[in-house]
């Protein structure tokens, strides 16, 4: 085969070009620290990269929703952990009324200190979490429970709630939900019906009777503290699991970005030492054709 100087300056060029593209290659990969810049690089490993990322972003936006859901939780057992209080000094406050001896001004006093814990327990009642009511089921825009004193104790529009029975629902998991509020009836009873026990507390403390107070109101107090307490166990068992949810989520976080690492990231040591080698041989061919290709248009003249 007869080897013409066109036929050696296009190998040449194309030697040359070979070299460059390969160059350029692992200059990508140094400036952007990827060994992954195109499709082409490694379509099997660009796809697992992708499975990666997904994975990434669905474990970031459940950890966040869990954890969102634990700020909810608190709050509510927050509220509840002061109605727990309240509920023991409205306790202290019935065995007191149900002294026969007490005169009528001692009574009376009772009276104002319940009608203010009561008070007290209707704002805990419309606590709000990030500016939404926790206590109003799915209804967190308004408040929960309305009072109004213009009306007389055993209105039953004295006292209402306006939520519903509907909790909220926080996805967790794939295909894994957790409700996490407690909506007022299940606390405060059916319409409100805890305030509206209060109210007739508050009027036979008044009425000097002491029997009642002793017997029923103190009995609605215990039954009504079992009911917190029993909502606080229920709120305490879900924060734990969702605080190992997260602690899960944190730990697949590390572990996927490990494996995307491993096939997005260039090794720099080595990216560099194929460079320079890639570089000398580059070199070379420029040098090696320079002595080859010498004749110039003085050679023709």
């Amino acid at each position: 085969m007869r080897i013409t100087n066109g036929i050696t300056h296009h190998r040449l060029v194309n030697n040359i070009q070979r070299g460059l593209g390969r160059l350029d290659t692992y200059y990508n990969q140094l400036s952007t620290r990827k060994r992954l810049n195109y499709p082409s690089d490694d379509p099997v490993g660009l796809a697992i990269g992708l499975n990666l990322k997904e994975g990434i972003s669905e474990g970031a936006q459940y950890k966040k929703n869990a954890q969102t859901a634990i700020g909810w939780l608190n709050s509510a057992d927050d509220a509840l952990g002061q109605m727990t209080k309240v509920l023991h000094r409205l306790q202290e406050l019935c065995v007191s009324g149900g002294n026969g001896s007490l005169p009528p001004e001692s009574m009376n006093a009772l009276a104002d200190e319940v009608t203010q814990l009561r008070d007290h327990l209707l704002q805990l009642a419309n606590t709000r979490h990030e500016k939404r009511y926790i206590f109003a089921g799915q209804q967190t825009d308004d408040p929960p429970f309305l009072f109004d004193d213009t009306l007389v104790v055993g209105d039953p529009g004295r006292f209402q709630y306006q939520g519903d029975d509907e909790g909220m629902v926080i996805e967790i998991g794939t295909g894994v939900t957790l409700t996490i509020t407690h909506h007022g009836e299940e606390i405060f009873g059916t319409n409100a019906q805890f305030f509206h026990d209060l109210d007739t507390f508050i009027e036979d403390l008044r009425a000097m009777d002491h029997a009642t107070v002793a017997t029923t109101h103190l009995e609605m107090l215990s039954d009504k503290l079992d009911d917190v307490l029993s909502v606080r166990s229920q709120i305490g068992a879900k924060v734990q699991r969702l605080e190992r949810t997260v602690e899960r989520y944190e730990a697949m976080d590390v572990n996927l970005k490990g494996l995307l690492s491993k096939i997005e990231d260039a090794d720099i040591a080595e990216v560099t030492m194929n460079m320079m080698m890639k570089e000398s041989v580059y070199q070379a061919a420029l040098a090696t054709g320079a002595r080859i290709i010498q004749n110039t248009l003085v050679d023709y003249v």
